[in-house]
């Protein structure tokens, strides 16, 4: 082949010789009288004549054993020898000549033919640099060209693909990842996976997961989990470690503690450890994710979203509001989730607060749906709930002109009616205070405690904890527990002289009496303060609860009781005025309780002032469901407005007639035929949400009702915090990280444990552990 190039591009020297000699003939032919010259020029052109027809020559001499090499390649296939024959010589066109087949191979010649000359290493450079990709994927797009299914991924059925990741470009598939050691093979169309397949056999990695998945499989019997078909998936596995951290308030360091690396690696060797940087990286990432998904729901809920704030406290004395959102969804499930944990900068005063709560709104567009908010009693909240309300009110975004909008926390509503009572027998209790504290005082008294405790025969059980001056409850369960080792500490003062605090038996008895009357209060709030389910609709009833073991314990006659009684009852009837709509309107919504059942209790507890607490209820129910009327258009109102609107005039009974359609409508519309219904057995379960969910077609507008009514929490916090008012603190190891990553793991850690209902439950287990070793 190199022989034969060679030869074509003489021929081609000579081709341009012989045109520029023709172009030289024909100006000396237009020099007419110079004999010399035209004697000379034809002589010359004889002579270059006589070499293109060497060249001439020759260029057919290759065309004859390219002929033949073909010819013989035609016999090989088959193809007869009498197709052979001899190619006819070409014109003496000289452009003719160089486009045959042989010359349109060569890259000289298509130079020498190209209007433009260009330099064999441009046309190389360019050749080059055409497409980056390699040329397996530009043959295949060069196939495809102009067929649109070619750009579709091909479905991959191998089974080597349970063991590579498949690498695209362009919707090509290039290359195929090894899951087990990440090296990488060529399996295009053309290659196939066979490199792949044999990969298999020797990889080590492989290997080592066949032989940990076989002995986990050894150890397991036939009804656990089969681990065939088990991948690891490194993304999956940090998603679980962002969830452990943030759930269990973990700090991003443990991801470099040397023993939990090493715990990792015994587990599973394959997982790659990472920094505390990149693991804080992963939860926040984590946490924006879940925040634009719960704020695209919020914003798509038909229901209004009420609100819960309470302040925190970090370890840096750093004030943090904290703003729970509370609603039910279409399928008419309670949800709770905390969408704000912000540092609020002092002072901390009711307009600090408003800024802060309105730019929550605002940031989660909610601003115009909010139904109502729930806040501690305490005077900062009064004046921010003021101003919220206000500018709210003034932008038309609250039913009723805000009346229901502002709640006041029932469990901290019961926490001070008991602290009231116990101001005025403070001195009943001090000597079962000292009492245990002294036994914890020590290991000696503690060790002292516990040989009286076997001598005497009480079973293995809690200890009396030593009680929090300002958490009634912890007050309650230590009088509680302590009543349970009277005999203990009766006999300690027996065998220790150092022991002078111990209870008469007037203080035991005192202490049997309050265990009783706070029992109901104890019960009242652990249910109130519930976010499982509505806990509006069960508040009055709570309270009715409490009032009758007042009432029973002020018919006793016990002067110190009496006299705590009296106090209570003062400080209920005082929240009572302020808060009595939001407490009886959710019964009304109650099927087996509504109005009837409130004006009976009302007249039980009130008596002559039951009918002014009843009817003030009554009316603000019905202009609230006048409202919702309007927004949701019911056809009973819009059919008593036709009937306004078509009184004849000249009719001097139309107005009679208006006014019996009008009364006869009255008796129909969807609230009294709710109400004049006959309600459901009190002594049935009922799941309050689900009954509303059925019956929505058949009372839609009350249904609304009861979405937004029925969200309102009853308390502003859980059940194992309702009775504390204490200082909550943020731990130690997240009072040190900035406050938009704490915001980021607070909400994100209540996010999970609202999805994981196991939470609770060890989170219960474990804080009893922690009880058991005081």
């Amino acid at each position: 082949m190199e022989r034969s190039s060679s030869s074509v591009k003489a021929a081609v020297d000579m081709a341009t010789a012989h045109r520029e000699a023709i172009r030289e003939g024909e100006k000396r032919k237009q020099a007419q009288g110079r004999g010399e010259e035209e004697v000379g020029a034809g002589k010359g052109l004889m002579d270059k004549s006589s070499t293109i027809a060497t060249a001439t020559a020759h260029l057919d001499a290759i065309r004859k054993r390219e002929k033949k090499k073909q010819a013989h390649a035609n016999e090989g296939e088959g193809i007869s020898s009498s197709v052979k024959h001899k190619v006819p010589r070409p014109r003496a066109t000289p452009a003719k000549r160089f486009k045959s087949p042989l010359a349109s191979k060569s890259t000289g010649v298509r130079m020498m033919l190209s209007p433009r000359v260009i330099s064999p290493s441009t046309t190389l450079a360019r050749s080059s640099q055409e497409s980056p990709i390699s040329p397996f994927i530009k043959k295949r797009s060069m196939l495809g060209h102009g067929s649109s299914h070619r750009n579709k991924r091909r479905r991959l059925t191998s089974h080597i693909w349970k063991e590579f990741d498949p690498i695209y470009d362009n919707g090509i598939l290039v290359e195929a990842q090894c899951m087990h050691c990440n090296q990488l093979f060529k399996t295009t169309r053309d290659i196939g996976t066979s490199a792949c397949g044999r990969h298999l056999k020797t990889c080590k990695g492989k290997a080592r997961l066949d032989e940990m998945v076989s002995q986990m499989s050894s150890g397991m019997s036939k009804a656990d989990v089969s681990l065939k078909d088990w991948r690891f998936n490194q993304e999956v596995a940090y998603l679980e470690l962002v969830k452990f951290i943030a759930m269990h308030e973990l700090p991003f360091s443990l991801v470099e503690y040397p023993k939990f690396r090493s715990f990792v690696d015994t587990i599973n060797p394959w997982f790659k450890h990472v920094s505390r940087t990149t693991i804080r990286s992963y939860c926040i990432d984590s946490y924006e994710e879940a925040r634009a998904n719960l704020r695209k729901l919020l914003n798509k809920s038909k229901s209004r979203i009420s609100l819960t704030a309470d302040m925190w406290t970090s370890n840096q004395t750093l004030g943090y509001l904290c703003v729970t959102a509370h609603y039910i969804d279409d399928e008419w499930e309670l949800y709770k989730r905390i969408i704000k944990f912000t540092l609020v900068e002092s002072p901390h005063d009711g307009r600090t607060m408003f800024n802060a709560l309105l730019r929550t709104l605002q940031d989660w567009n909610i601003e115009s749906n909010v139904f109502a908010i729930t806040l501690d009693n305490a005077f900062v909240n009064d004046n921010f709930s003021k101003t919220l309300q206000q500018n709210l009110v003034d932008k038309g975004q609250l039913s009723r002109k805000g009346k229901l909008f502002h709640c006041r926390c029932a469990a901290h509503v019961l926490n001070l009616i008991v602290q009231e009572g116990f101001k005025s027998i403070s001195s009943a209790t001090k000597n079962i205070r000292d009492s245990v504290k002294y036994v914890k005082s020590s290991q000696a008294r503690k060790q002292r405690f516990e040989e009286i405790v076997e001598q005497v025969g009480i079973s293995p059980g809690k200890r009396p904890p030593l009680d929090v001056v300002t958490r009634w409850n912890s007050t309650f369960l230590m009088l509680e527990t302590a009543l349970k080792y009277r005999k203990v500490y009766e006999a300690l003062k027996q065998g220790d002289l150092q022991y002078l605090h111990e209870p008469s038996t007037k203080d035991w008895k005192v202490a049997k009496k309050l265990c009783n009357m706070l029992q109901p209060f104890y019960e009242a709030t652990k249910i109130v303060s519930g976010s499982k389910y509505p806990t509006s609709s069960r508040y009055f009833h709570m309270l009715w609860e409490v009032k009758r073991e007042l009432d029973k314990q002020s018919s006793i006659g016990d002067p110190v009781i009496t006299t705590m009684v009296h106090g209570m009852r003062e400080k209920m009837n005082t929240y009572w005025d302020l808060s009595y709509l939001k407490i009886c309107i959710p019964v009304i919504l109650d099927p087996r309780f509504k109005m009837r059942f409130l004006e009976f209790r009302l007249n039980q507890w009130f008596e002559e002032e039951a009918f002014r607490y009843s009817s003030k209820v009554e009316k603000t129910f019905r202009k609230l469901f006048a409202e919702y009327s309007v927004e949701i258009s019911d056809p009973f109102l819009e059919k008593a407005h036709m009937i306004d609107e078509k009184v004849d005039e000249n009719n001097p009974w139309a107005d009679w007639g208006q006014h019996q359609s009008a009364q006869q409508m009255s008796k129909t519309n969807e609230l009294d035929k709710y109400l004049e219904e006959e309600t459901m057995s009190v002594g049935v379960e009922l799941d309050i949400l689900q009954y509303w969910k059925m019956h929505s077609g058949t009372y839609p507008t009350l249904a609304r009702m009861a979405r937004d009514i029925l969200a309102v929490p009853a308390s502003t916090v859980a059940s194992e915090s309702a009775f504390s008012s204490a200082e909550r603190t943020v731990s130690d190891y997240r009072s040190r990280l900035k406050s938009e990553t704490i915001e980021a793991l607070i909400c994100f850690q209540d996010w999970l444990r609202s999805e994981d209902s196991t939470h609770d439950h060890i989170a219960g287990n474990i804080a009893g552990d922690e009880l058991d070793c005081i």
